[in-house]
């Protein structure tokens, strides 16, 4: 079948999850205070996956391992790692 096992790299790395009421908010206050370590990131390295709507919504961060700036500072949002490996 086309595109079966077709190498595509490794996964972007979830860096920020937002979710529930308020999340565009804590997302754009998130993306304000990062706004120095972000601006390093070429715009293909960076990922916004948006799911969901209204309290439901979930907006996720990704970026490509080898492009993470220094400086990147994490939400405090339980569960914004939850079902991802250990970082090594």
């Amino acid at each position: 079948m086309p595109g079966e096992l077709v190498p595509i790299g490794r996964r972007p790395k979830q860096v920020a999850s937002f979710a529930g009421p308020g999340a565009p908010a804590r997302f754009q206050a998130w993306r304000e205070a990062n706004a120095a370590a972000l601006a390093a990131v070429p715009v293909e390295a960076l990922r916004v996956e948006h799911a969901g709507f209204g309290g439901a919504r979930t907006i996720r961060i990704r970026m490509d391992e080898d492009a993470i700036p220094d400086g990147l500072e994490g939400p405090d949002e339980a569960g914004a790692g939850d079902g991802l490996p250990p970082a090594a």
